[in-house]
C-alpha cells in the first residue's frame, strides 16, 4: 500500500512532499525563490524556510529543460508563422485542416465541406510549407514528448556534482544619507562712519543731520546684528542636533551591517557542515531540489529522512501507462499526410518501463548530489492499477531498490545516451517482478 508515511502535502503541481513518522518532519518547497542568470549559467537562490538561510542552485543543469524550452519555442514560431499566413491571406479564414484516422489531410471550407479540387490545388501548391509546419505539430501532438518521456534518466546528476552553495544575503538596509546643512543667512552690512566735507561743516545743521542719521543706521544695525546671531545659533545647534543624529544611526547602521555580514560569513563557513549535519537544513534542501524537478508527466514524490541513520526513503508515485501515447506518427515521405501506426502492447509496456526506471534513476542522482553525507537510500515506485477482483484502482508498488552511494557512482554519467535504466537498476539490490514482455505484478517495496 502506497503513502507509507504519516502525512503527505502536495506543494506545488506535480510534487507532494512527506512528512515523516520518524526523524525529520517539516514542510515546505520552494518558497522565496529568485532567479539570476549571468556568464555561468542560470541559478535559483532558495530561501529556506525555519533556517534563516537560502542557497544556490544551477536550474539550467537539465537537457530535458531545454529540450522542452526549444519545442515550445518551435511551436511558438509555427504558430506565429500560421498567424501571419491567414492575416496575409484572408481567403485562408474559410479553409479548415484536420487528419482521418488514417492521417490522410482532411481539407474543408467553413461549412465543412470538402474544397473545389481546383482550389484544393493550388492550396497545397502555394502553402506546402505552413502545411508541412502544420502536419509537423499535429504530430508532435500524437507522439507526445516521447524524447522526454523515454529518457528521464539523461538529466541524471552523478554524485560528485556540485552540491548546493550557500548564498550568502546582502545587508539591504540602506546607509542613512548625510543631512544637507542649511546656509545661514547673511550677516547685516555694518553702516560706515560717514565723511563730512567742507561744505558740511559750512552749512548750519548739516553735520549734525549727518551723524544722526548715522547713529540711527548703528542702532538699526546693531538690533539687525544681534537677531542674525540669535538665528544663526539656532541654525548651528539645529544642524549639530542633525549631524549628532546622522552620526548615530551611522553607527548603528554599521555595526548592523557587520553584524549581518559576519552571520553570513559564519553561515557560509559551517553551510556544508551543515548540510552533512543539521537536520532541518537537509531537509529542507531535499525538500527544495525534488520540487525544481520537472517530469513530462505528473510525478509525485514523498520522502521520509531519518537524520541519525542518514537514511533517505522516498516513495514515487508514477504516472499511469494510460497516460502514455498509444499511437506513434511520421510525416509521409511523399506527400502532405501523417503514417500513423498503433504500439503494440509489448512496445508502449517497454517504452514506459523504460520511464519509470529513468524516473527513479533521475531522483537517485537528485537525493544524494543534495545530501553529500547521503550513502543510502530506499526508493520504491507505485502507480494506480484496476484491480480485476474489485474494479478499484488501488496503488501497487512496482519496483524498489536500496542504492548505496558507492555502488551509484560506478554509472558511467558521462555517457548516459548508452545507459538502459532498466538495467542499470538491476546492479542495486532491486525488488521487481516484471516479464519479459515489460508486465509489471505487484511488489512489496524494501523496508529498513
Amino acid at each position: 500500500m502506497a503513502f507509507r508515511f504519516r502525512n503527505t502535502i502536495r506543494i506545488a503541481p506535480g510534487i507532494r512532499l512527506n512528512l515523516g513518522k520518524t526523524g525529520i518532519s517539516l514542510s515546505a518547497g520552494v518558497r522565496g525563490a529568485t532567479v539570476t542568470a549571468g556568464k555561468r549559467g542560470v541559478h535559483g537562490n532558495v530561501g529556506l524556510p525555519g533556517t534563516g538561510m537560502s542557497y544556490r542552485t544551477r536550474l539550467d543543469k537539465s537537457p530535458a529543460h531545454r529540450r522542452r524550452v526549444e519545442q515550445e519555442e518551435k511551436r511558438q514560431h509555427r504558430t506565429r508563422n500560421q498567424q501571419l499566413v491567414r492575416e496575409n491571406n484572408p481567403d485562408l479564414a474559410e479553409v479548415i485542416l484536420s487528419l482521418d484516422d488514417r492521417g490522410q489531410l482532411v481539407v474543408a471550407n467553413a461549412s465543412g465541406q470538402p474544397l473545389d479540387p481546383a482550389l484544393r490545388r493550388r492550396l497545397l501548391k502555394d502553402f506546402e510549407q505552413d502545411i508541412q509546419d502544420w502536419l509537423e505539430e499535429q504530430m508532435e501532438r500524437i507522439n507526445g514528448d516521447m524524447d522526454l518521456l523515454l529518457n528521464p534518466h539523461l538529466d541524471t546528476l552523478a554524485p560528485n556534482s556540485s552540491p548546493p552553495e550557500y548564498q550568502v544575503e546582502p545587508f539591504t538596509e540602506l546607509q542613512p544619507r548625510k543631512p544637507q546643512l542649511e546656509q545661514p543667512p547673511a550677516q547685516p552690512e555694518q553702516p560706515a562712519e560717514p565723511r563730512i566735507g567742507f561744505f558740511d561743516r559750512l552749512l548750519p545743521g548739516r553735520k549734525q543731520r549727518i551723524l544722526d542719521a548715522w547713529q540711527q543706521a548703528k542702532t538699526q544695525w546693531k538690533s539687525a546684528n544681534e537677531l542674525w546671531e540669535k538665528e544663526v545659533d539656532a541654525i548651528q545647534n539645529h544642524q549639530a542636533e542633525r549631524i549628532l543624529d546622522y552620526e548615530k544611526s551611522l553607527a548603528a547602521w554599521r555595526q548592523r551591517k557587520e553584524a549581518h555580514d559576519q552571520q553570513q560569513r559564519v553561515d557560509d563557513d559551517s553551510f556544508f557542515e551543515r548540510l552533512n549535519n543539521d537536520p532541518d537544513l537537509m531537509t529542507e534542501v531535499i525538500q527544495a531540489e525534488l520540487d525544481a524537478l520537472d517530469w513530462p508527466r505528473e510525478t509525485l514524490i514523498d520522502f521520509d529522512l531519518d537524520a541519525e541513520k542518514q537514511l533517505l526513503k522516498l516513495d514515487v508515485d508514477l504516472p499511469e501507462i494510460e497516460d502514455f501515447p498509444d499511437q506513434e506518427a511520421r510525416l509521409g515521405a511523399r506527400e502532405l499526410r501523417l503514417v500513423l501506426k498503433t504500439k503494440s502492447q509489448t512496445q508502449l509496456r517497454n517504452e514506459y518501463a523504460r520511464h519509470v526506471h529513468g524516473v527513479l534513476l533521475r531522483i537517485i542522482g537528485t537525493a544524494f548530489v543534495s545530501l553529500p553525507s547521503l550513502q543510502q537510500l530506499i526508493i520504491s515506485g507505485y502507480s494506480q492499477r484496476l484491480n480485476p477482483a474489485t474494479g478499484h484502482e488501488e496503488d501497487d508498488y512496482l519496483l524498489s531498490a536500496r542504492v548505496e552511494r558507492s555502488e551509484f557512482e560506478k554509472i558511467n554519467f558521462d555517457n548516459l545516451e548508452e545507459v538502459d535504466p532498466i538495467f542499470a537498476l538491476e546492479a542495486f539490490e532491486l525488488v521487481r517482478e516484471m516479464s519479459g514482455r515489460y508486465q509489471f505484478s505487484r511488489i512489496e517495496p524494501l523496508e529498513d
